[in-house]
């Protein structure tokens, strides 16, 4: 890994957003471009309303390459956007832009990026049976990239259960062969349960009875802070495995890198950095 210099050639990376300072991409994504000896920078810029209507003009005039997008414009970015992937159009969500010959173009990473997830943990979603809790943002992008994928059956649970059927309605006008539902009383065992919503994140509530966690063989929460949330906690008493959101984080980050650089991610120097940046984190 290189000492980082700047110069004239140096590429300008970042994220927008309100609050900004807390994030843990721009000490995540400089040492990736730092240890692939990539000329490049990347740093927060905090954003208010009345700048986005400016924004994109302001970084062609600086000629920044691509930026992360964080609460609260995941929305509202996409109304300046000129192209979107199909991924960002069906969440109507964008955390990643990059600068192409033609414009700016909207991703989002979310979902790709927990795909990624699961394969490093080594956890196969073919021909699976999965219980998703949540209809909101991740939820949306988790379950467009499950439905893209060889799975079996897709249930939807949500408090507020229009949502979910809301969101079962636009899944299931992408695939077809796909049995998806919405389902909270379904007696089935699931070989995965995902839980997307933030219940267990500053409480110590758990988003299912106890019952329906003991039917699944697998849990992820995609909470990372605490690493061990009620439900985590919970599903080990019950000796069923399971992983929280930090792997999420991270390759959502790393589809960011490579949608920007067109290069292979250091996932293991990226990784290294969020443990760090976490570690810091009461």
């Amino acid at each position: 890994m290189t000492t980082l210099t700047i110069n004239g050639n140096t590429k300008l990376y970042g994220i927008v957003g309100n609050p900004v300072s807390h994030s843990f991409s721009p000490d995540m994504q400089t040492r990736a471009f730092r240890e692939l000896n990539l000329n490049s920078v990347y740093l927060p810029f905090l954003i208010r309303d009345h700048d986005l209507p400016n924004l994109l003009t302001a970084f062609q005039l600086i000629n920044l390459q691509g930026f992360n997008v964080t609460v609260p414009y995941k929305e509202k970015i996409m109304n300046y956007l000129p192209e979107l992937s199909e991924e960002a159009e069906f969440i109507g969500s964008v955390n990643t832009v990059v600068k192409t010959k033609d414009g700016w173009k909207g991703y989002c990473t979310d979902g790709s990026g927990f795909i990624r997830a699961l394969k490093n943990q080594k956890i196969a979603i073919k021909n699976s049976k999965i219980l998703l809790v949540g209809a909101g943002g991740s939820a949306k992008a988790i379950a467009f990239s499950l439905v893209k994928s060889s799975i079996a059956r897709l249930h939807v649970q949500n408090r507020t259960k229009e949502k979910a059927e809301e969101l079962v309605s636009k899944l299931k006008r992408i695939n077809q062969a796909i049995e998806i539902s919405t389902s909270p009383g379904d007696p089935s065992n699931y070989d995965l349960l995902i839980n997307t919503t933030s219940v267990g994140m500053k409480d110590k509530g758990i988003p299912l009875a106890e019952e329906q966690i003991a039917k699944c063989k697998q849990v992820i929460d995609i909470i990372y802070n605490p690493p061990l949330t009620p439900l985590l906690y919970k599903a080990k008493s019950l000796n069923i495995p399971g992983n929280n959101g930090i792997d999420m984080l991270l390759y959502q980050g790393v589809e960011a890198f490579e949608i920007w650089t067109g290069q292979t991610a250091p996932v293991a120097i990226m990784r290294e950095s969020l443990k760090n940046s976490l570690a810091f984190v009461k």
